[in-house]
């Protein structure tokens, strides 16, 4: 599985065929976003990426995934 922290920093992009391996939180998330992609080594095209760390996001909203983070 994906650690929440590894993904929300941009290291790592989610085939949808694997969407498993994300946290439950990822699909709560308004920075949960997904792109095509026209060169692929696997059947699915599709991958998640997380645009928490992207300097051009839209919105300040704190993920999940750091909400729960600060309830604990």
């Amino acid at each position: 599985m994906i650690k929440p922290e590894e993904f929300r920093i941009g290291q790592h992009s989610v085939p949808f065929c694997l969407k498993d391996e994300l946290p439950e939180c990822c699909f709560r998330c308004a920075y949960l976003i997904y792109e095509e992609f026209s060169v692929c080594f696997i059947d699915d095209p599709f991958y998640y990426h997380c645009a928490y760390s992207w300097p051009d996001k839209l919105t300040t909203t704190l993920p999940p995934c750091l909400a729960e983070n600060d309830e604990k």
